[in-house]
């Protein structure tokens, strides 16, 4: 009886890059390898889900991950309030290069 291994199905996650700050922009274009970046998502999107499409997908080597939830903002306009919706941020850690391209 022979295993086959079963379709990997990823979510279509709406994961997007926060901008570099300023010492993060000089570490890439010292090394070209950046070790912490940020993302924004929706709060429904857990850290595996996350790991899973950065290292499917991206093909990036991911170390640690820490999530923070955020609610929306109470905005007010002439016809009355509404609310933003809320969001969720991931800091990721990459592990390095050299590090990544030894491990199979």
């Amino acid at each position: 009886m022979s295993w086959k291994r079963l379709p990997t199905y990823l979510a279509n996650l709406p994961l997007r890059l926060m901008p570099f700050t300023e010492q993060q922009q000089k570490t890439f274009e010292a090394t070209g390898h950046v070790s912490n970046v940020a993302f924004k998502t929706t709060p429904r999107v857990g850290k595996i889900e996350i790991k899973q499409f950065l290292e499917r997908v991206y093909g990036l080597k991911v170390a640690a991950i820490e999530t923070v939830n955020y609610e929306g903002k109470k905005k007010r306009r002439k016809t009355g309030f509404f609310l933003r919706p809320g969001y969720k941020k991931a800091y990721v850690t990459l592990k390095p290069p050299s590090e990544a391209a030894q491990t199979p």
